[in-house]
């Protein structure tokens, strides 16, 4: 794979990331000016994630017939479009009707570049590619928060969704640079293949802790602004979107992850690991203070996405056919996990409160690391399993 197109392959990686979480912590903002609460409007989050909790196992189906290149070009070129709708809507049910449809178009996005990845970069490499493939959507998360909520704070909220849709024009005019992927087949597509994936325990597995992580993570994240106003409500939009600096340690860390692969005698052990760091920093996510948050968000962050780039490489590398749909499917339920820890752990959060909030998605956590055990993987020569 040339290096340009992985270049560009990751580009369009972080713009398409930052597009689907630039309004989370403007939310407080976003929620006062349509007049809705914090559930409605942690609907914003909602929104997107819900369609990409079921289009990308469509999509990586899809793409078992159709080139890559040709779905990222369609699908960008739309995305770029609902950006700059979001940012003229002047009602609250256009913003969360713009949401929906972006949130059906980003998954077409993920699943094509995972494919297109899955496909044009050898077996030997394959681990590497998707650890950076996660390093790139973690830092378009970052990117996207910190630029909406600078740009809200200084210019409105509204200007940082037309810069992204500018962003995302220029990312298409790069994939159209980029090498065409082969055609891989013209068979009729069907859901039939979904089976034989359900059928590998270690995969189904992979795909259990997936949902729980995100399910967690997502509702830390959406609802860390509300809680921040809480414990100050002089905090500007720009100040709580520094509270997701956390996510440039998970940068590094996902980006090394092979190498703490080795360093944890594989990869059952170190998703272990990562697990526990991230359990550990959900019940330190109860102290009372912005500094204290602030310096937690490290910690999660670096455990979270170490488990995210250990899970997905690792499932790529027992996908042994149709990797297309199994990176599809991957996709499509941890979103749902995302989905729904957007809503309903906030539930909990309105009626008893932060703490409650926190131990019930450290349960969760506790719950990957139950699954996580019970792993039996190969080793990479394909000898004993531990």
């Amino acid at each position: 794979m040339l290096l340009r197109d992985i270049s560009f392959v990751l580009v369009t990686t972080i713009a398409v990331y930052a597009s689907v979480y630039a309004p989370q912590p403007i939310l407080p903002l976003l929620a006062a000016e349509f007049g809705q609460t914090a559930s409605g409007g942690a609907l914003l989050m909602t929104a997107v994630l819900l369609p990409l909790s079921f289009a990308p196992l469509f999509y990586g189906l899809l793409l078992e017939s159709q080139p890559a290149k040709r779905m990222l070009l369609v699908t960008i070129g739309v995305l770029s479009l609902l950006q700059a709708a979001f940012g003229a809507a002047e009602s609250y049910g256009l913003l969360l009707t713009v949401r929906l449809l972006q949130g059906a178009c980003v998954p077409a996005i993920l699943a094509a570049i995972t494919s297109y990845l899955a496909y044009t970069v050898d077996r030997e490499h394959i681990q590497r590619a998707m650890t950076y493939f996660v390093a790139a959507n973690i830092l378009g998360g970052f990117t996207g928060r910190v630029l909406s909520g600078w740009v809200a704070t200084n210019a409105g909220w509204r200007t940082t969704f037309f810069v992204l849709a500018v962003a995302l024009a220029g990312c298409f005019v790069a994939v159209t640079r980029m090498r065409a992927d082969s055609r891989l087949s013209m068979a009729p597509v069907r859901l039939s293949a979904v089976v034989p994936i359900l059928r590998n325990g270690n995969i189904s597995r992979l795909y259990a802790v997936a949902f729980a992580i995100f399910f967690a993570f997502m509702a830390l994240l959406t609802f860390l602004p509300f809680r921040l106003k809480e414990i100050d409500p002089s905090y500007t939009a720009f100040v709580i979107s520094m509270m997701y600096s956390g996510f440039l340690v998970g940068v590094v860390i996902s980006a090394g992850a092979t190498r703490i692969i080795r360093y944890a005698g594989g990869e059952k052990r170190a998703m272990t690991i990562g697990l526990a760091v991230f359990a550990a920093a959900m019940l330190a996510a109860n102290v009372p203070s912005g500094a204290g948050v602030f310096a937690v968000m490290f910690v999660m962050c670096g455990g979270m996405f170490f488990v995210h780039a250990v899970a997905m490489g690792t499932m790529n590398r027992l996908a042994e056919e149709n990797r297309a749909v199994s990176n599809g499917l991957y996709i499509s339920i941890y979103y749902t996990g995302a989905a729904l820890g957007s809503f309903v752990p906030g539930l909990i959060y309105q009626v008893a409160g932060w703490a409650a909030f926190t131990l019930t998605l450290t349960a969760a956590i506790a719950c990957a690391i139950a699954i996580t055990r019970g792993l039996r993987m190969p080793d990479r020569q394909g000898g004993r399993s531990y």
